[in-house]
């Protein structure tokens, strides 16, 4: 299972890169075939970027920029993404997100 955890991590981390820099070789297409494979194999991973942080969040480890103001923070970046396995109907979480978190302007 670590193992494909660490593809996981490695797909979207290879996804973040190309929505940075762009596509100009047609990796896209290979980074969309791996997330198929693996959700064959019963993962999905999400992205919170920008999403809403406060401290009863339990599906991310985060670290946070200046001072926690509850009800004012975001997440301004994503290190490793929340990875679900689905068991048997039932997505659970095998990997919480590592997130930076920053006060909103």
């Amino acid at each position: 299972m670590d193992s494909i955890i660490g593809i996981a991590n490695q797909v979207f981390e290879i996804e973040q890169k190309l929505s940075a820099k762009g596509d100009s070789s047609g990796v896209a297409r290979n980074v969309n075939r791996m997330k198929h494979h693996l959700e064959e194999f019963g993962y999905t991973f999400h992205n919170p970027l920008h999403e809403d942080y406060n401290d009863t969040r339990t599906d991310c480890e985060a670290s946070i920029v200046g001072d926690f103001e509850d009800g004012n923070m975001y997440i301004s970046k994503v290190i490793k993404p929340i990875i679900f396995k689905d068991s048997g109907g039932a997505p659970g979480i095998v990997q919480k997100a590592v997130v930076i978190v920053e006060k909103k302007a």
